[in-house]
């Protein structure tokens, strides 16, 4: 037998082994399977520091047993060959036949996949303890892991599983909280079951049941004690999707998570407690100081969301109809690991084909590469957090583990940066060694040193000065590249306006312009060009730019406002609505102008906005959501002209 059919059986019990129980073979298994399938007889197989009899009596028999286990086929020393060379025949059978009969439509990656999706790739092991476990009275469950690895696609499934059982369930989304409602204990207690009401179909009676004289502890856990629980009169599971959202506001976090904890305890006293199940999701570690007996951190059946190993990346690939090599996974997998979005990503543009496999590896770290907004995300992040961005740094310039302080090591790896391995961290794809080797760099990362620095704001984009947008700036043939939020406005009608009365259209859109250039200065923006009836912005952030278009837009409605003929309803002079779209992205300035598709991106923003409205992108939304008070009026994908892919667009109220 070859050196390349024994590595592909080794293989192939590897990923079986992990696939049916989530556990790993180690080196000294996988040394005595090696040498098994090369044709030893047991009594020759030798493993450095093993006894021959230790092998022979203890751990070959403990492997064989574990093989016969999970191949439910009996497996020793002599048949182990055969039944793993039977196992991959079979295999490859099966994706002959997914291949030729496999016609499934492709789903865009990203966000929560249906409960009917067929690009749903189950963990087994984990998802069948959570199952059991939700079942149980008073169960707690806590879902952990970075950005776009299932937690909420998993609590789904948790939750049509408590359906099944005949419970009622409620998904509650923190996201979906305005700002207002953190800050202030009482007035998120009741937001709090006033939501979980509404999603039970049920009266809101926070009127009757809210004692001005009890405290809001209290009055909340009456109105689940004595009106909710008891009104469904059967067990509730109740999902809390991106708690993160809040771990900032420490006073309420901190008497909100203990209360919790509270109901979690009262299940072990009380019988209406027990028809309570929660399930906690989040993506970050949890920095708020709650005591070992008030936290619900540290209770409760704690699930981590590994990556995908090869078995399932291969899996996934057939449903997109690929026929992937052990070679072609192995090369994207050292390029983005087992993370669920970054392979779906790759799989559905080559199973489109837009992209060869080959290219798709090689643009992957670049600001064309099919990963560019997720890596713009994770570099705007960073931009906000300068002590992470220099620490990361530190990471990417070696191939060695690096050891940081113990907080910033931690929150890398919440983001899903960097792997921890014991005290030390390394970074956890090639695809992010690539890509910040070359955006984390220059003697300006110096700076990073300093947060008052960074916190300085102000950008001078004719003369750049060492600001948090110029830190991750880099000097091209075409421009300074920096990283900067883009406004583009235009008006409604305009051409219809002019042709009726071009004067009095003109002379309104100075007028606005004179507002929303002085507005401009005062969010610390800057004017970059005025074509026609549209401006062109950019600002230091993408905070500051929605913040920008917000405020302008009321403004520009109050002015149109005093300009209405009392008792007539029509306007004394031409009033104007102004359509207003927003991108983050890398763009090119030189001198006064500025380049790139982050340009273009903004202008086809800017044409699906609402009049008198707001749209931004995705990317815009994920950087300013738990900055600022968003008033979303719809969320959805659209085609925009010139770019390949359909883009998520947030239509905002002013």
């Amino acid at each position: 037998m070859t050196e390349i059919e024994v590595q592909k059986l080794l293989e192939l019990a590897e990923n079986w082994i992990a696939q049916k129980t989530d556990e790993k073979l180690d080196d000294v298994q996988k040394s005595i399977l090696r040498q098994a399938l090369a044709g030893e007889k047991l009594k020759d197989i030798q493993v450095p520091g093993y006894q021959s009899s230790t092998i022979q009596r203890e751990i070959a028999p403990k492997l064989w047993h574990l093989l016969s286990e999970t191949t439910k086929k009996e497996v020793s020393i002599k048949k182990v060959r055969l039944v793993l060379e039977e196992l991959l025949e079979g295999r490859n059978e099966s994706r002959k036949v997914s291949k030729k009969t496999l016609n499934l439509p492709l789903e865009l990656p990203g966000g929560q996949l249906d409960l009917a999706s067929t690009f749903y790739v189950g963990r087994p092991v984990i998802e069948s303890r959570a199952y059991e476990e939700i079942g149980k009275p008073g169960s707690l469950i806590r879902i952990k892991a970075p950005r776009q690895m299932g937690k909420t696609s998993l609590t789904a499934r948790l939750l049509h599983q408590s359906k099944n059982l005949g419970f009622r369930s409620v998904a509650l989304n923190f996201e979906l909280a305005d700002n207002e409602v953190f800050s202030d204990l009482n007035q998120f207690l009741q937001w709090f079951c006033a939501t979980v009401t509404d999603d039970l179909q049920l009266p809101i009676e926070l009127d009757t049941r809210w004692s001005q004289f009890l405290g809001s502890k209290k009055n909340c856990t009456n109105y689940f004690e004595k009106y909710l629980l008891p009104a469904i009169g059967t067990p509730l599971a109740l999902g809390l999707d991106a708690v993160d959202r809040i771990f900032p506001y420490e006073k309420v976090a901190d008497d909100f998570f203990g209360l919790l904890r509270a109901w979690h305890e009262k299940a072990k006293q009380s019988d209406i407690w027990k028809n309570f199940r929660l399930i906690i999701v989040h993506g970050t570690e949890v920095y708020i100081p709650l005591s070992n007996d008030q936290s619900p951190f540290n209770v409760g059946l704690p699930i981590e969301l590994p990556e995908f190993n090869s078995t399932q990346v291969d899996d996934l690939a057939q449903r997109h109809g690929l026929n992937l090599t052990f070679n072609q996974i192995e090369k994207l997998m050292a390029m983005v690991g087992g993370h669920p979005h970054l392979v779906r990503v790759a799989l559905y543009k080559i199973a489109r084909q837009e992209i060869a496999f080959d290219q798709l590896l090689q643009e992957a770290p670049t600001e064309t590469g099919v990963y560019a907004d997720h890596l713009r995300l994770h570099l705007w992040n960073l931009e906000q957090h300068p002590e992470l961005a220099w620490a990361l740094k530190q990471v990417v310039e070696t191939d060695s583990p690096v050891q940081l302080k113990s907080g910033l090591a931690f929150k890398l790896n919440s983001m899903g940066l960097v792997q921890l391995q014991g005290n030390q961290v390394r970074i956890r794809y090639d695809l992010y060694r690539q890509y910040f080797r070359s955006q984390l760099k220059g003697e300006l990362m110096q700076t990073y040193r300093s947060k008052s620095l960074v916190a300085q704001t102000a950008l001078d984009f004719a003369a750049p000065k060492t600001t948090a947008i110029s830190l991750l700036a880099s000097k091209d043939d075409i421009g300074d590249n920096r990283l900067a939020a883009i406004v583009f406005t235009d008006v409604k009608d305009s051409t219809q306006k002019q042709h009726k009365n071009q004067r009095s259209t003109l002379t309104a859109i100075r007028r606005d312009f004179q507002l929303m250039e002085k507005m401009c200065q005062q969010f610390e923006g800057q004017v970059l060009k005025s074509m026609g009836d549209s401006l062109l912005m950019c600002f230091v952030s993408a905070v500051k730019a929605v913040k920008y278009a917000q405020e302008v837009q009321k403004s520009l409605i109050a002015a149109n406002a005093k300009l209405l003929t009392k008792g007539t309803g029509k306007y004394q002079v031409t009033a104007l609505e102004h359509r207003i779209g927003i991108h983050l992205a890398d763009v090119f300035f030189s001198g006064d102008d500025v380049q790139g598709d982050g340009v273009n991106i903004a202008a086809r923003l800017q044409s699906q906005a609402q009049p008198g409205g707001i749209c931004i992108s995705w990317i815009v939304y994920e950087a300013v959501k738990t900055h600022l008070d968003l008033k979303i009026i719809c969320s959805e994908h659209r085609s925009l002209k010139g770019i390949q892919e359909p883009m998520l667009l947030y239509q905002v109220a002013p």
